[in-house]
């Protein structure tokens, strides 16, 4: 068992796209909000599309982000329907 919850964030990351910084502000916020220890992690869509059980099944809940072209659609996709399949939590925006 862990002592933190962890969230995947679904899209390749940008350090120049703002609103992927204020996703993890705002993840952070609410755990501490919450008072609850979360580790998120950036995943991006081409894993995703490649191996989506494997990578997704060992995070608690997963966050689709915004403010992307994805490099993969699929692997975007592959990740919403791990989650509805699997009836994981998901986010998305």
């Amino acid at each position: 068992m862990h002592d933190a919850i962890r969230i995947a964030i679904i899209g390749d990351f940008n350090p120049d796209y703002e609103t992927h910084h204020a996703i993890d502000r705002s993840l952070a916020h609410a755990a501490n909000a919450l008072g609850i220890r979360m580790e998120s992690k950036w995943v991006a869509t081409g894993c995703v599309e490649r191996d989506a059980e494997k990578i997704l099944r060992n995070r608690d809940g997963l966050f689709v982000a915004s403010g992307s072209p994805y490099r993969s659609i699929e692997g975007a996709f592959a990740a919403i329907r791990f989650a509805r399949t699997q009836r994981w939590p998901l986010i998305g925006t």
